[in-house]
């Protein structure tokens, strides 16, 4: 019998920007969703965050279609192969977008992109920025990217204590992104999920809101109470909670779950 795969994801602009520069892009059919936040206060923004999410998501669509017909059976490095040149190919069209309209120079987004396998369960994640991916099993929620910020880089060098990195003025400065000059590096992690895992990809918007024990618990219990293929209403629950926390930001989610 086959695994049970669902994608479920939401947007909201939050209670204080006037627009929504966030981008979200899911094939639940292929078990992909992807995350992009586009830079506030740069000009293009939301532009270089929708350049980012329908690039990778037409290209992760493409390798996976051509994969299925032509019966790869080495899928992992395939996964690991398409989300690297999705993630890349994304920062590309950013960077043509802006060759091509003066305007836009300088847009630039996070993008944290999954893939996951129904049949054997493996997952990649592509991911640059500070956006970020988890893992919730058995109401524990485990980071799985690295954030891509100054302040991260000076609590891995023991200069700045974990509890203090939000009320940072730096919280927020990237150390890397799509768009920009520079190209950048992306992680690109695997690894295999269990019956019952649940994936969450979400931007700074949610993460500056709410902790990471807030959104397990908020997690855990929705997912408790909806046990149906769609799990719009745990992401919903979420982005409740950060909007009722303040809403500083744009909020945006997406929820693997497999089973």
């Amino acid at each position: 019998m086959p695994n049970a795969l669902s994608v479920t994801g939401l947007s909201d602009i939050g209670r204080v920007r006037r627009r929504n520069e966030d981008s979200l892009a899911l094939i639940p059919g292929l078990g992909v969703a992807i995350v992009a936040d586009g830079m506030g206060g740069h000009p293009g923004g939301d532009v270089a965050s929708r350049i980012a999410a329908e690039t990778a998501a037409r290209l992760l669509e493409s390798a996976l279609v051509r994969a299925e017909s032509n019966g790869v059976h080495d899928r992992r490095a395939l996964l690991r192969t398409a989300m690297e040149h999705s993630v890349l190919s994304a920062h590309a069209e950013i960077r043509k977008e802006g060759a091509a309209q003066p305007e836009l120079e300088g847009m630039g987004t996070t993008l944290t992109a999954m893939i996951l396998d129904r049949d054997t369960g493996t997952f990649v994640i592509g991911h640059v920025g500070d956006s970020r991916a988890y893992r919730l099993r058995a109401g524990e929620l485990t980071q799985l990217t690295r954030d891509d910020t100054w302040i991260q880089q000076q609590i891995e060098r023991g200069d700045i204590p974990p509890e203090n990195a939000k009320r940072s003025p730096y919280a927020h400065l990237l150390t890397q992104c799509l768009g920009l000059e520079e190209t950048p590096t992306p992680q690109v992690l695997e690894g295999g999920a269990e019956p019952g895992d649940a994936f969450l990809l979400c931007s700074d918007g949610l993460v500056g809101m709410l902790d990471d024990a807030a959104m397990a618990s908020l997690l855990s219990e929705a997912l408790e109470h909806d046990r149906s293929a769609d799990a719009t209403t745990a992401v919903r629950a979420l982005l409740d909670a950060a909007n009722d926390a303040g809403g500083h930001d744009n909020i945006t989610a997406a929820l693997i779950r497999f089973a």
